[in-house]
């Protein structure tokens, strides 16, 4: 499509903010937690890449500027098929979160929305040596991270969730199913 018709799509809200960016693929950047980070991103939330703290973010294949939109999905599914109906349904992925605001944000909505203590949102982990690999599923970079004490678990690949009572995140196996949050 010609790019101002897709602006004045995205203005009217019929088209996503994604498809105005280009479709090049991200860095794979992520981070590794535990004992070869010194447990930066572990506890309180840290942020390491100087995002603004607003409900943006700008990964790799999204043009900045462009606020993100969050939608929260009730119907339980496990963290692949989630993020298949983020794909699918809104264009999207399963969040990433870049900033304390955007967690507490996204916390609050899916406490009024979800029965549940806990969604997906797009952090994937996996153990790398002593220290555990942390990266987003959108690819973008790793500079924030609001743990509960304990995590990430050191003993596989696990998924993450956002806990709509603290906002902490947890890891949790991948086919447990529960709601999500979706950004587009």
């Amino acid at each position: 499509m010609r790019p101002c018709l897709l602006l004045a799509l995205a203005l009217l809200g019929t088209a996503s903010a994604r498809h105005l960016g280009g479709q090049a693929g991200g860095d794979g950047a992520g981070a590794r937690v535990g004992a070869g980070a010194g447990g930066r991103g572990r506890g309180r939330g840290v942020p390491a890449g100087g995002r603004d703290g607003g409900a943006e973010h700008h990964g790799a294949a999204e043009r900045p500027h462009l606020p993100l939109r969050y939608i929260i999905v009730r119907r339980c599914q496990n963290f692949h098929t989630a993020q298949r109906v983020c794909s699918r349904c809104y264009r999207g992925r399963l969040a990433s979160i870049h900033s304390y605001r955007t967690n507490v944000l996204l916390q609050c909505r899916a406490r009024a929305r979800v029965n549940n203590r806990r969604v997906w949102i797009g952090a994937i982990t996996r153990p790398v040596g002593g220290s555990v690999f942390c990266h987003w599923s959108d690819r973008s970079g790793w500079n924030y991270a609001y743990w509960l004490h304990g995590y990430p678990l050191l003993t596989g690949r696990f998924c993450t969730t956002l806990c709509t009572a603290n906002g902490r995140w947890r890891s949790t196996r991948c086919r447990v199913r529960l709601p999500f949050i979706c950004e587009y």
